[in-house]
């Protein structure tokens, strides 16, 4: 039986993964649980920034995915990082002015339509956004990146820009999603993830 360990991205709940998780066929395990395991072993599925949280977790891994996920939410190009930079500051400043309505707006953009259901701290929140701001070494484990054409919360050139060219990382490309794959198209993703290469024993 194989554990998966889950990380959903900024502004999402767990409720991210429940169309996704019934077919893993595993147990499933949730990163930010208080009594998370240390010991075990595990086949991680990051969403956003939660792949990052699993990247630099130093946890164990088989092997990792990242579902639109990223190591430097800015990239690395002058230009690219200016106007990402911008972007998060705006967001910063609405989650301040109005928390929740920011969240919701900020969940319909990526196409989830679920209702907020859970009162994430501001602090956290904000805390989040400022991880986004660095640029952070991939692990090293056998990572498996699955973005979509249509996301512009991390576009594939943000994928491409982290990803490209580290060893043992495979990009797959997805024509649509927006951001929010492993809930729209939990069937697809489960495929992709169980039929990947980097997960011979899954």
């Amino acid at each position: 039986m194989k554990n998966y360990l889950l990380a959903h991205g900024f502004g999402f709940t767990n409720d991210y993964w429940r169309k996704l998780t019934p077919l893993l066929g595993g147990e499933i395990y949730f990163f930010d649980s208080p009594d998370l395991d240390s010991s075990k072993t595990y086949i991680g599925i990051g969403h956003s920034l939660g792949f990052l949280k699993l990247n630099n977790s130093g946890l164990k891994f088989e092997t990792l995915v990242a579902l639109q996920g990223f190591l430097n939410y800015c990239g690395s190009s002058g230009r690219m990082r200016k106007i990402r930079e911008i972007a998060l500051q705006k967001m910063r400043n609405k989650i301040i002015e109005n928390k929740n309505e920011s969240l919701r707006q900020f969940r319909i953009f990526c196409g989830y339509d679920a209702p907020i259901t859970t009162d994430t701290a501001l602090q956290m929140l904000l805390s989040e956004l400022e991880m986004m701001e660095h640029s952070y070494q991939h692990c090293g484990v056998k990572t498996l990146v699955i973005g979509s054409a249509d996301d512009l919360i991390v576009p594939m050139s943000i994928i491409n820009d982290n990803f490209a060219n580290l060893n043992d990382v495979t990009i797959l490309q997805l024509d649509s999603g927006r951001h929010a794959l492993g809930y729209l198209y939990p069937k697809l993703i489960a495929r992709k993830i169980l039929d990947s290469k980097l997960c011979p024993n899954i």
